[in-house]
């Protein structure tokens, strides 16, 4: 914009407004406001500004792309950028605005002819309406979650790790999976598992990372922590419990070896690989798998490299046993010796998991196991690392129903009183010590001096992971105020502590104001106070928003697609009273339904489906009543569905 002093770039506004498909940039002074919005379309980009009186502007575009258009007013070259007014020959195109109140141009990426693409994807979203407390924040978030995942799975760059970065193996097999799901597309899901399978390493294993492009994709490093291997399996494992493909077995995949690609192989050989590699990494006691290079906790790299063979992970182990169960239930009647052998290896793990690790009725989050005995960690018996508790292989347990309901409901009562924060579950009851960089038992969470997701404690992935468990748990007003609490619509209202944040994206973690992690130790007990500050961590690039779209989804409103049938299995808080949902299926339709709901909040009492009736069988549940499945034909395209829970 011109001003008295010259022209002056349009920087930092006074107020910024973000919208689904919008951003407006308002600019406020004494004696003007100006307005700069860019609308994203099918076609391209819609720039306009509006003044409060007349000002004089200019519009600089990048023209590099071949075919770009510009539309809505006349673009020169590149001489307006410069004092002198002479061009410098760059691919700038201007153009100057003089005495305007508004303009209003088009910028379209188009092709060599300067004709654009107007194919685009729109994302079939949940949604949830109601009158009660929460829901309008809940349906206004969903979208952008999608938006969020979106990012995570179509730019495998992300928006905040531009300079690097790719597929995260285990990120891949639970944001996209997570959101594809959540949309209804099982076409895509399936491409996406051949994707992942296709950076499989020849050995079995899967890289931490890879990149999956075309043009950039090459063999890369070949580590990964321990639990890398389980990822892929556990979402093929979910992709045939609910579409009961079975030939996507068939499909031929490469393999990935150290300098090249190799042939491909049907994609049961690389699940064969898969289980033979998990095998053979096992600690002294062959039903505990080894930690490796560490589990889903980054910061907890083994620092000693004798612990990679001596030490597992009580999470891990849970993670095993839930993927090579769900992998065997999703090969139904087929691959019967693959089968077997899963679930001997998973009902060996089950057994170890009760005589290892759970010991004096709380499990340990590790344990080293030596010739002359076992060391817990994460557990009221550790001497080594300070940490006495620990939340992630309890939240795992509880969601995959391996406690009997008495430890259940002990190790529910352990959270409560050690890592209960007021923004969520945190990983362990205080923050691991830090002299300095010195390493002894960890790597990242000893060496990093940086304060905030892992290190801090609250990290949103695995309070999200909280409320699935407490859905299989039928705590329902807990698991609807544990999703609040993640909600940034209005956040700051509902949370003491909660500084504002931007309401339209997706935080990894809730990161009390310490200013360094020396702050953070002395302070570790602010981090209980519900009056302590607390920011938003890292935003949107992160598998979160698929795992949130998923969790309202199939655990909330409890609506899963499971091949011919469709479970009802809500688990809903009674304040909700009545709530109407609308969920994509995957055949293309939509699955509306409305949910009466009880004091319990859980378990099925009945299905109405235009008003009458219909058969039902119900499913398991080890800590509360259960849902119910219901035939796919029993339940006609946009039918009127009425669910009554508890």
């Amino acid at each position: 914009m011109q001003g008295p002093d010259g022209w002056r770039l349009l920087g930092v506004p006074s107020l910024r407004v973000q919208e689904q498909h919008a951003c407006t940039w308002h600019y406020a002074t004494d004696d003007l406001t100006l307005s700069v919005t860019a609308t994203v379309d099918a076609r391209g980009v819609r720039l306009q500004a509006t003044a409060s009186q007349q000002v004089t502007l200019l519009v600089a575009v990048d023209a590099a792309r071949e075919g770009l258009v510009l539309a809505g007013a006349e673009f020169g070259d590149d001489a307006a950028l410069f004092a002198d007014g002479a061009s410098r020959g760059t691919a700038w195109r201007c153009h100057v605005a003089a005495d305007v109140n508004a303009i209003d141009l088009r910028i379209e990426p188009g092709d060599a002819d300067g004709e654009a693409d107007a194919a685009t994807h729109a994302w079939r979203l949940p949604s949830l309406t109601g009158d009660a407390a929460g829901v309008a924040e809940v349906n206004a978030w969903l979208p952008w979650l999608a938006h969020d995942a979106g990012v995570h799975f179509q730019a495998p760059r992300g928006l905040e790790q531009f300079t690097g970065g790719a597929w995260g193996t285990r990120d891949v097999s639970q944001g996209p999976v997570g959101l594809l799901v959540a949309t209804g597309e099982h076409a895509a899901l399936r491409a996406t598992l051949l994707a992942a399978f296709a950076g499989q390493h020849d050995n079995g294993d899967w890289p931490q990372w890879f990149e999956y492009l075309p043009e950039v994709a090459q063999p890369n490093d070949r580590d990964s922590h321990g639990d890398v291997v389980y990822w892929p399996l556990l979402a093929l494992g979910e992709y045939l419990v609910m579409t009961r493909d079975a030939t996507i077995l068939d499909e031929p995949v490469r393999f990935v070896g150290a300098h090249e690609f190799t042939p491909a192989a049907p994609l049961r050989e690389h699940v064969l690989r898969a289980v033979d590699h998990l095998a053979s990494r096992r600690t002294r006691d062959p039903r505990l798998p080894s930690y490796g290079e560490g589990d889903w906790n980054d910061s907890l790299q083994p620092a000693q490299p004798d612990l990679a063979d001596t030490m597992c992970s009580a999470w891990t182990t849970i993670l095993e046993i839930e993927s090579l169960r769900t992998l065997a239930t999703g090969l139904g009647e087929g691959e019967p010796d693959l089968r077997e052998r899963l679930t001997a290896i998973a009902a060996d793990g089950e057994t170890a998991l009760a005589e290892v690790l759970l010991v004096d009725g709380e499990l340990a989050d590790y344990a080293v196991l030596e010739e002359d005995g076992t060391e817990l960690l994460v557990h009221p018996h550790d001497t080594r690392t300070g940490l006495h508790h620990g939340s992630l292989q309890v939240i795992h347990a509880l969601a995959g129903e391996l406690l009997d309901p008495e430890a259940a409901a002990a190790h529910v009562a352990l959270v409560d009183e050690h890592l209960d924060g007021p923004h969520g579950i945190y990983l362990f009851d205080t923050p691991v010590r830090y002299s300095g960089g010195e390493m002894h038992a960890f790597k990242r969470a000893e060496a990093a001096s940086f304060w905030g997701r892992e290190i801090g404690l609250m990290y949103t992935h695995a309070h999200l992971r909280w409320i699935e468990a407490l859905t299989h748990l039928g705590e329902a007003e807990r698991a609807w105020a544990a999703l609040l609490k993640v909600v940034p619509v209005g956040v700051w209202e509902r949370t003491p502590g909660a500084r504002p944040r931007q309401a339209s994206c997706y935080y990894s973690s809730a990161d009390a104001v310490f200013a360094d992690r020396y702050v953070a130790q002395d302070r570790a007990r602010d981090l209980f106070d519900a009056d302590t500050p607390f920011e938003g961590g890292w935003r949107v690039y992160s598998s979160g928003p698929g795992l949130i779209l998923r969790l309202v989804t199939e655990r909330l409103l409890g609506a899963r697609f499971r091949g011919d049938l469709i479970e009802f299995d809500p688990v809903l808080p009674a304040a909700l009273g009545q709530a109407v949902a609308r969920i994509p299926d995957p055949a293309g339709g939509w699955l509306e339904v409305t949910y009466h709901i009880g004091g319990q909040g859980h378990g099925v009492t009945d299905v109405r489906v235009n008003g009458q009736p219909v058969e039902h069988t119900a499913l398991r549940a080890r800590y509360r009543r259960p849902g119910v499945a219901v035939p796919r034909s029993a339940v006609p395209e946009g039918a009127e569905v009425v669910v009554s829970v508890g």
